[in-house]
């Protein structure tokens, strides 16, 4: 019984550790799991959730979800209509705050629904639930945006979750980019290469 106990952690081990990529003609396929180690964090993938990022030798920094088609291995890129995305960037203009992230980086023309700030998995964070009409269509967007300050191994960088969908598919949309955003996880940056596996 010991030995069938031993089995099973191992195998749940290697599976644990397992690639969690593909790469395609176009693009690199995340399942399971999104890792960024040289930044600093991870998200947690629903069942089923495929996640989309760039080829090598882009640098790593983030994932697209097609909100509409969320298993789906076609290439998804910026400016779907339903889109999810996660992403990095550095604190290059010195913001200073995911506040001012989001003042400085907010439609201009956008009808603010709710907005807060608040700490999310110990970092500090600032969230936006915003629509904007343009013509006939009106399109609902959630953002949060967390800062990390300076750091070991790495300076202040903005990740930000967040979702835009066509204000008929919100609430369903709207679901999943939770389940996202609630899987995303801070990592500590290590010193040297990494492995995103």
């Amino acid at each position: 019984m010991q030995t069938i106990g031993i089995m099973l952690w191992g195998t749940m081990l290697m599976g644990a550790s397992g690639q969690h990529w593909t790469q395609t003609s176009d693009e690199t396929i995340w399942r399971g799991r999104y890792t960024n180690c040289d930044k600093g964090y991870a998200v947690i993938l629903p069942d089923g959730v495929v996640a989309h990022g760039s080829l090598p030798p882009s640098s790593n920094h983030g994932i697209l979800v097609s909100a509409e088609a969320p298993g789906t291995t076609a290439e998804v890129k910026l400016g779907s209509p339903r889109l999810i995305d996660v992403y990095d960037t550095f604190d290059v203009e010195e913001l200073g705050s995911a506040r001012a992230y989001l003042e400085k980086y907010q439609e201009q023309n956008a009808k603010v629904i709710e907005t807060r700030d608040l700490t999310f998995k110990g970092l500090p964070a600032a969230y936006v639930h915003y629509s904007v009409k343009k013509e006939t269509a009106t399109t609902e967007t959630e953002e949060l945006v967390i800062y990390r300050a300076h750091g070991k191994n790495i300076g202040p960088i903005f990740y930000v979750v967040m979702v835009q969908t066509p204000a008929e598919h919100y609430n369903e949309d709207a679901l999943l980019y939770r389940e996202i955003r609630d899987g995303f996880h801070v990592l500590s940056v290590p010193r040297g290469e990494c492995s995103n596996d």
